[in-house]
């Protein structure tokens, strides 16, 4: 159930920051910019996590 909420907020904030950058004129674009640069580089970071604990989840489970 909580997974699911995650979902939906996560689908909210998306969307709100499309129509956000539609909606801004173009002198506030650069503070909208900041928060997709931050995403942009906080994406990879979090992949490399999410693998490395797949990768080492059944070497951690196997007690």
């Amino acid at each position: 159930m909580l997974g699911r909420v995650i979902s939906y907020v996560a689908i909210i904030v998306a969307i709100l920051m499309g129509v956000m950058a539609i909606a801004m004129p173009l002198d506030r674009l650069h503070d909208y910019m900041v928060v997709v640069r931050f995403f942009e580089n906080m994406i990879p970071a979090l992949a490399v996590g999410a693998l490395v604990k797949y990768l080492c989840g059944s070497c951690w489970n196997n007690d």
